[in-house]
């Protein structure tokens, strides 16, 4: 798997979560441990990016869409990763 950074990573969690997902999926489809995937709940639950519904079903916010909406248009993220797959091709 490829090295992401904290950002790919909470960007993955909300796509994964845009329809009602449970832990062990977003677990698995982001690549996560049981403690990664913990801690990253917990942030962006705290923060208003995702809710549990009592089926404990986790779902992105409103204001998670939104961030998710302006990473998706950050020109920076994933620059590194073009860059590199540029230098590739170029070898």
């Amino acid at each position: 798997m490829v090295n992401r950074d904290r950002h790919e990573i909470t960007m993955e969690i909300l796509r994964r979560a845009r329809s009602a997902t449970k832990k062990t999926e977003i677990m698995r489809d982001a690549g996560l441990s049981y403690l990664q995937a913990n801690l990253y709940l917990a942030q962006l639950i705290e923060r208003g990016l995702l809710t549990v519904d009592p089926e404990r079903n986790f779902k992105t916010t409103k204001k998670g869409e939104e961030f998710l909406k302006k990473c998706e248009e950050c020109p920076l993220i994933g620059w590194e990763k073009s860059d590199k797959e540029k230098l590739k091709s170029l070898i």
